[in-house]
């Protein structure tokens, strides 16, 4: 009840907006009497109501979704008026709707003739043409629009379109630049231009519409990042500065502007100002310890920078594990670093700080085995390391290697031959494997 109430308040709307629109062409007469300044009488004769009354009646079935008796109604007012132009422009949508579209055409194309400034029956006559793939007429007729309607931004949108709908891209680039001589720029449009011309392989010109916004909008970043990057992959490094430090300029600490500054030092091979960023940038609050590190780690596999700055970057990697807390995520990568300064007794700590939440990773358990196993003093904690390891990962070698070598050290036969021979099933061919083995063979005979 609720729906059918709903659906006759939306039919009543449409009725009266059709009448609205029905007498919206019909001449007004000036009254004689100017005193009150009365507004001017629509004059309706009987015929153009009778017209009226049909057309309703027929949109009404429209609407209810009985289109056979709408084109029945239709029709028949056309009989009595064949230029009754609101007749062929609904009895169009209406074999549009229902797919016939060589009818919807020749209807809509009566209605446009019989009101040539109607700019829904040109933008119905362009959907029929759309829905019939008629490249041609379907520019055509958006060029008409926009001529008629040349403030109209939408428009100019759909014009645009119509030439890639015909695989013009050049054409729908010059719409578009019409809509920038009338309108300036719009970002919107500067973005789709920019597609256009990459999409035709024309770099340069695509790269020019991103150049156009970033002057148009200083504190937008994005774009310069975009520009940036694009003279990145190009290797036009100093470029690519220019357009890296305009970020800076508007968002100096920036912990993203900043990394990407110390990329592009480093590849100039710029070793100072790579540094010098870089801190900057790992300084700042906004990223996570583990990010933080994991950075630094990247730059530090450059031999170059390792060459000139390591010793200052694993100070740095001291500073920044020092803000950390041990459940941030970032004592296995913290544990690395120290690992490749020999510092194996705090890598240890670190290794065993990130088991202390996450025991699944079987590359912490081997590193923490690794470091322990330079240490003299921890041989007890590595027996019991390797234990565990064993029990979690049961398919890796070394974990049984260090068992078979702590008990074969201890004199305990039995246990080292037991995780030698879990040695022998995973790895017979080691040579380490071999050689234990071979000494255990000749002690415990």
């Amino acid at each position: 009840m609720r729906r059918m109430k709903k659906l006759g308040i939306f039919i009543i709307g449409t009725i009266l907006l059709l009448v609205a629109v029905s007498c919206a062409g019909r001449k007004h007469a000036a009254t004689a009497d100017t005193r009150y300044q009365r507004k001017p009488i629509v004059e309706v004769t009987e015929r153009e109501l009778a017209l009226d009354s049909a057309q309703i009646n027929a949109t009404v079935q429209q609407l209810l979704g009985n289109s056979e008796k709408a084109i029945e109604l239709y029709q028949s007012l056309l009989k009595k008026d064949a230029g009754y132009a609101p007749a062929h422009y609904e009895l169009g949508r209406v074999f549009m709707s229902l797919g016939w579209l060589d009818s919807a055409l020749v209807h809509t194309l009566q209605a446009c003739k019989l009101n040539p400034r109607s700019i829904w029956y040109q933008k119905q006559l362009a959907q029929v043409y759309m829905m019939q793939r008629d490249d041609k007429n379907l520019t055509a007729t958006w060029e008409s629009i926009v001529r008629a309607h040349p403030d109209e931004l939408d428009n100019y949108y759909s014009l645009s379109n119509a030439y890639l709908m015909a695989d013009n891209a050049n054409g729908a680039i010059e719409v578009l630049d019409r809509v920038e001589k009338r309108f300036g720029i719009i970002e919107e449009v500067s973005l789709q231009k920019q597609k256009l011309w990459s999409a035709i392989n024309k770099p340069e010109r695509a790269r020019k519409e991103l150049e156009k916004l970033a002057e148009a909008m200083p504190s937008e970043p994005r774009y310069n990042a975009i520009l940036a990057e694009s003279y990145m992959n190009e290797k036009n490094y100093s470029k690519a500065l220019q357009y890296y430090h305009r970020i800076e300029e508007t968002n100096p600490g920036d912990e993203n502007i900043n990394i990407s500054l110390a990329s592009c030092y480093l590849a100039m091979g710029d070793m100072v100002g790579t540094y010098r960023y870089l801190r900057r940038g790992l300084m700042n609050g906004n990223i996570d310890c583990q990010h933080r590190l994991m950075y630094l780690t990247e730059f530090l596999r450059n031999k170059n920078f390792f060459a000139a700055y390591s010793r200052k970057g694993f100070m740095l990697a001291d500073t920044l594990a020092a803000q950390c807390q041990p459940d941030d995520g970032h004592c296995m990568i913290y544990g690395q670093m120290l690992a490749a300064q020999e510092r194996y007794a705090e890598a240890a700590e670190q290794f065993l700080k990130h088991l202390g939440h996450d025991k699944s990773q079987y590359a912490v358990w081997e590193a923490l085995l690794v470091c322990e196993g330079t240490l003299p003093d921890r041989k007890g904690e590595l027996m019991e390391h390797a234990l565990q390891a064993a029990e979690l990962f049961p398919l890796h070698l070394r974990p049984y290697l260090i068992l078979a070598q702590g008990y074969y050290d201890e004199g305990n036969c039995e246990r080292a031959r037991y995780y030698m021979d879990r040695c022998l099933m995973i790895a017979p061919n080691e040579a380490a494997v071999k050689r234990l083995d071979q000494q255990i063979k000749q002690k415990c005979q």
